[in-house]
């Protein structure tokens, strides 16, 4: 439903005097807003952000390098383990580890063809 607005004809010199006294004020209140200090830190404070930042980012990633080399280590010793003392096991692995990866990988598109349906 669209509301029927009323419409005030003025006469030039008030609709003038109206425009003047608009004008002003957002002179004035800009004015006002000029005033207000705006504290902007010195080049020196970003440099040391960004130095602190760097730092956080190659201290993360020293440690999950030092994660994953633990990780690493583990799994590849487990394996070398198998081969030599339970050959029958770590083939059975290779064997489970196999059907794994082949499942996952042609279950994970249909269910992706399945959400965008």
């Amino acid at each position: 439903m669209v509301k029927k607005q009323k419409v005030i004809y003025l006469d030039n010199e008030q609709q003038n005097k109206q425009d003047f006294d608009a004008i002003h004020k957002l002179q004035e209140e800009l004015t006002k807003i000029d005033e207000f200090s705006i504290y902007t830190p010195d080049l020196q404070w970003f440099e040391q952000m960004v130095i602190q930042e760097q730092q956080k980012a190659k201290k993360k990633w020293r440690k999950e390098l030092s994660f994953f080399m633990i990780i690493a280590f583990v799994i590849l010793s487990g394996m070398i383990i198998t081969i030599y003392q339970l050959p029958v096991l770590f083939m059975l692995l290779q064997i489970i580890t196999t059907i794994f990866i082949a499942v996952y990988t042609s279950v994970r598109p249909l269910k992706k063809a399945n959400h965008y349906e």
